[in-house]
């Protein structure tokens, strides 16, 4: 096998390859982009609330002035604000500490659709007025929303789009001048150019930072000599992924392999020999990562862990045997171990469906058992335990058939 691409799938992640593709398109494969979502709502939830706060405040005052010093159609128009539009910006302002990203996304879109669609209103009945000076409201709330309320560069375009679009319909359907709603049209566009470039940008950077830092944390998560996950990050990705695979009532395989005779080897052949064995044995077992929700680790001294998340296809019940297989044909000299007189390993195998009557760890256990079946018979082999096929008692290190 060739090493120096084992090695790059050990320290590989789907952080480095997304950043190597590129995101021009501003999206990332289904896997990184909810993650992402949720980091680039909570970094500007901030900035979004205080725009939220302030809006609302100016809301309810503009509405009541109006109803307490007009009469006729301001009274209505009141109302709507009072009724509408300073709850919706509430709702959203209050969702924004609940832990509902698309319920406050939705209702801060909608929170920026009517403040711009009363914006237009009132800037249009003013230049019917004469009072032209009010149109710079409506540019300052499109360049709010492109840079402002935090949202990402995809809902910021159709929102502002159509914003902008409902003033000039507004302006068109009360008759005003050509030549006004041609200008003003000019600086919408213009407006919408320049806060559409800066929300790019932004968002581009924005990622680009989510992904550079998460490289950063996946290197402070490998293990320094093998270059796969260390035991640290593996117990916090087992979590994750147990309670995904209940949801998604997905089965999981999890693999437990042990170098054998690992201690006579360093004895016989230095720990430097040592080390390098780890390091190809690693390699070997980095390369059963194929999808991207699977995980290799070194669980401690010589033993490693290879976890698959999905049905036990072929390929995953095959793996195991291959794994075996291609750490003997390495042909790392070991006279003191099996009767193969090179360097071998034993995998324990569990394939289990997450349920409400077996845990995380009664997993683990189970693939235990079975390595420790794989070393009572002989060593150099593969043991495989299916759920519902044994019976796990906590503490105990063996399996007692159903």
């Amino acid at each position: 096998m060739d090493s120096t691409l084992a090695r790059h799938r050990a320290t590989g992640s789907l952080y480095e390859d997304q950043l190597h593709m590129g995101f021009s398109s501003l999206r990332f494969s289904d896997f990184l982009e909810d993650e992402f979502r949720e980091v680039y709502a909570r970094d500007n939830y901030q900035k979004s609330r205080l725009v939220l706060g302030l809006c609302t405040i100016v809301v309810i005052v503009v509405t009541l002035v109006q109803m307490t010093a007009y009469t006729g159609t301001a009274v209505p128009s009141g109302h709507l604000g009072l009724a509408v539009m300073a709850p919706v910006m509430l709702s959203a302002l209050l969702v924004s500490y609940l832990d509902n990203r698309l319920l406050y996304q939705a209702l801060l879109i909608l929170s920026g659709l009517l403040v711009g669609i009363a914006g237009a209103i009132v800037d249009v009945q003013a230049s019917l007025e004469g009072q032209g000076y009010y149109f710079a409201g409506q540019v300052g709330w499109v360049f709010i929303l492109w840079s402002m309320l935090g949202l990402l560069f995809a809902p910021a375009a159709a929102l502002c789009l159509g914003v902008s679009l409902i003033y000039i319909g507004c302006a068109v359907y009360v008759a005003l001048p050509p030549e006004q709603v041609f200008f003003e049209g000019f600086m919408l566009l213009n407006v919408n150019l320049l806060g559409g470039y800066s929300c790019y940008k932004i968002e581009h950077f924005s990622r680009r930072t989510f992904l550079e830092s998460r490289i950063l944390n996946k290197l402070a998560e490998r293990d320094g000599l093998t270059g796969l996950h260390n035991r640290r990050a593996f117990d916090e990705y087992m979590e994750r992924i147990w309670r995904q695979s209940r949801r998604e009532n997905t089965p999981l395989t999890v693999m437990l392999i042990d170098i054998d005779h690992f201690k006579a080897y360093n004895d016989m052949y230095g720990h430097q020999a040592g080390d390098d064995a780890l390091k190809q044995v690693a390699s070997v077992i980095a390369s059963g990562v194929q999808r991207p929700l699977d995980i290799a680790a070194r669980y401690g001294g010589e033993e490693f862990v290879l976890v698959l998340y999905g049905p036990a296809t072929e390929y995953v019940t095959s793996l195991p045997e291959m794994l075996r297989e291609d750490v003997m044909h390495l042909g790392t000299e070991h006279a003191g171990g099996t009767e193969a007189k090179c360097l071998t390993v034993s995998i324990g195998v569990a394939v289990v469906s997450p349920d409400a009557g077996r845990s995380q760890a009664g997993a683990i256990q189970m693939a235990d058992e079975a390595l420790y079946q794989a070393k009572e018979e002989g060593r150099n082999k593969v043991v495989i335990k299916m759920s519902g096929t044994t019976l796990i008692e906590t503490g105990r290190f063996r399996a007692r058939a159903v």
